[in-house]
């Protein structure tokens, strides 16, 4: 079947960003592990602690974020080319079926430039 855009490819190109987006999720677990290590260790310099805390966790957020936006964002896409593909069905199907039920065409063909035979 044709479609106006090629599901397996969206599809393949969405599993690639879901596979990025999970090893996002590592490098964002691996850097809370760093920011909490360095923060344990600057626990006995208060105002460097602080400091450390107000530059760090607000990138830490931010990398969780992204890769929770960037998961639903794929599930959302695969829920929607399913449902294009599904649609697209019920369509051919339904047309198959007006087609089969009449003698005569859905459209007159001279109205687009083609004469009946």
């Amino acid at each position: 079947m044709s479609y106006a855009l090629q599901p397996d490819q969206v599809i393949g190109i969405a599993d690639r960003l879901r596979r990025a987006l999970d090893e996002t999720l590592a490098c964002s677990d691996a850097l809370r592990d760093a920011v909490d290590a360095l923060s344990t260790a600057l626990s006995g310099a208060t105002s460097a602690h602080a400091a450390f805390g107000d530059g760090a966790e607000p990138r830490v957020r931010l990398s969780r974020g992204i890769v929770s936006h960037g998961l639903a964002a794929v599930a959302a896409l695969r829920r929607i080319i399913a449902a294009y593909v599904t649609a697209d069905d019920q369509m051919a199907t339904t047309t198959s079926a007006a087609d089969g039920g009449t003698a005569a065409p859905l459209f007159d063909p001279s109205r687009f430039g083609a004469h009946p035979s």
